[in-house]
């Protein structure tokens, strides 16, 4: 009889242990969703802000470069220089997004630090 109820207990204290496993992993599920979905947020707000800036800083430099060469060469040069900064982009996508992107993935998701 001792030996069942003590098996009993057992098997007891071993459903409790996994389900507190469960709760405490459902725990991390969330903060590590929760902490991805801030710097998206933050990243979405800044790639915003940043959008906004560049479209007056390069209405600006068109309004400066007219005195110089006129309106259609002064939107042509922001233009192009607008291209090109995109072909820039483009061309670093990897070292300038992609990488930083994985290196945020695999600290928030894989190493068990926590998040900051």
């Amino acid at each position: 009889m001792e030996h069942r109820s003590s098996i009993e207990e057992l098997i007891s204290e071993l459903r409790r242990y996994v389900n507190l496993r469960m709760q405490r992993t459902k725990f991390v599920i969330v903060e590590k969703c929760v902490y991805l979905l801030a710097i998206l947020a933050f990243v979405c707000m800044a790639a915003l802000f940043i959008a906004i800036a560049i479209c007056y800083l390069s209405y600006s430099f068109v309004h400066l470069l007219q005195i110089f060469v006129g309106a259609i060469a002064a939107h042509a040069i922001v233009a192009v220089t607008l291209l090109l900064a995109v072909l820039l982009l483009y061309r670093q996508r990897r070292e300038w997004i992609l990488d930083p992107i994985a290196r945020v993935m695999t600290r928030i998701l894989i190493d068990d630090e926590e998040p900051k």
